[in-house]
């Protein structure tokens, strides 16, 4: 499979994604084939979510605005 073409396919995929997550750990070796499935994957969820659920950089100001209300900064400040 080249890439992921449907959201079933993306939701069979991170329940997968989440089955092999908590099979593998650390420990677990490289070329052992649930972690090179997880890693295989990975890839082709992060693709898909790439291009149909893209994440844009914030502009300056509501940046500004968000570490101003993390810190409970006012205007003046």
């Amino acid at each position: 499979m080249s890439q992921i073409k449907s959201e079933k396919q993306y939701k069979a995929m991170m329940a997968r994604i989440d089955e092999l997550f908590f099979e593998t750990d650390e420990k677990t070796p490289a070329d052992d084939p649930r972690l090179l499935e997880l890693d295989l994957l990975s890839s082709l969820v992060k693709e898909y979510e790439k291009e149909h659920f893209p994440i844009e950089v914030p502009s300056l100001v509501t940046t500004m605005n968000s570490r101003m209300k993390e810190h409970h900064w006012t205007q003046k400040e």
